[in-house]
């Protein structure tokens, strides 16, 4: 199958390369001519592309889409996933597919509080709200967490361990105060087939992070955790693959951070300990029947190091043409 992997500066779309690259034709996009994934693969399969909040990049990608007869789009960047999701028929009409989640799915995770609003009850979550000024004077105990309803990675999250720390937070209700959770983080990796079947749920703990990303990471069977992200992906919609994270509270419950409903950076891990899932997405695309029932996996650890990638400079001097 041929497909373009968006996003080849990141870890997701690195992990999709490794896993597919071998069976598959991928071509890589980014909007950065330095971006690592470009390089994996052949000069003729690297496209430079608008930044995902831009109006252009919808039809920069239905167009390079069509040029190289790609039959499915695969977009690693949040900014991304909704403009595209939107225009899912559009792509469809010259036959490629989008393995993504529906655009109200997509939509509700990426506003924390929609989110929370529509798991309330049936998921834990922890206690959070738009921050005000009116919910600021409400506060009387600390530590607390705020971080913007809107966005992804670890961009202007925060720790207030103080009046002053929370006097300096923007109160114009972008960001939203939770409760400080104190406890591990799990991350969980979960397939969902076209028809709504959850098809593989694989929690890991993140043991070291690194910019936003997983640099030490294992996997673990945890029933509570699993449970809780087959609820949250069912209430919402997921499709394909999707990332849900939680974080164990003062009182041992662990409750919903967000949800990333696209590949995650540490899929590696994820298909050694027994779940491919970028193979599994292939599959279901070619038509093949999906496993009944939950995958199982195995227990695994990893520690992640760098490698070199080395090419002729003038690789990357044609690929700038295109910037």
């Amino acid at each position: 199958m041929r497909m373009l992997v968006t996003g080849a500066g990141g870890a997701s779309a690195i992990s999709i390369w490794k896993s597919l690259s071998a069976d598959h034709e991928l071509h890589m996009a980014d909007i950065d001519p330095l971006a690592t994934g470009l390089y994996l693969v052949p000069p003729d399969r690297r496209i430079i592309i608008p930044r995902g909040d831009a109006p252009e990049l919808v039809p920069v990608l239905h167009r390079a889409c069509k040029e190289r007869h790609i039959e499915a789009l695969v977009p690693t960047v949040d900014f991304e996933l909704a403009p595209l999701a939107a225009a899912r028929d559009s792509f469809a009409s010259i036959g490629v597919e989008l393995p993504i989640s529906p655009v109200e799915c997509l939509r509700t995770c990426r506003d924390k509080q929609l989110l929370m609003d529509a798991v309330r009850g049936k998921v834990p979550i922890p206690d959070s709200e738009p921050l005000t000024e009116v919910v600021a004077a409400r506060v009387d105990s600390f530590p607390r967490f705020v971080k913007p309803r809107e966005g992804a990675g670890s961009r202007g999250i925060a720790r207030i361990d103080s009046r002053a720390d929370l006097d300096i937070q923007p109160k114009d209700g972008s960001l939203m105060l939770q409760e400080y959770l104190p406890g591990e983080e799990y991350s969980v990796d979960i397939y969902v087939s076209r028809d709504g079947r959850v098809i593989a749920v694989v929690p890991r703990v993140r043991m070291k992070i690194d910019s936003g990303i997983a640099v030490a990471s294992r996997t673990i069977k945890a029933p509570e955790v699993s449970e809780a992200a087959v609820r949250t992906a069912e209430i919402i919609g997921i499709r394909g693959t999707a990332n849900i994270q939680f974080k164990r509270s003062a009182e041992g419950v662990f409750k919903l951070l967000e949800v990333n409903p696209r590949f995650p950076g540490t899929l590696p891990l994820t298909g050694a300990s027994g779940v491919d899932m970028p193979r599994l997405m292939a599959d279901e695309l070619a038509g093949h029947r999906l496993p009944a029932g939950l995958l199982p996996f195995k227990e695994l650890m990893v520690v992640r190091y760098w490698n070199e990638h080395y090419l002729d400079a003038r690789e990357w001097e044609a690929l700038c043409l295109q910037h």
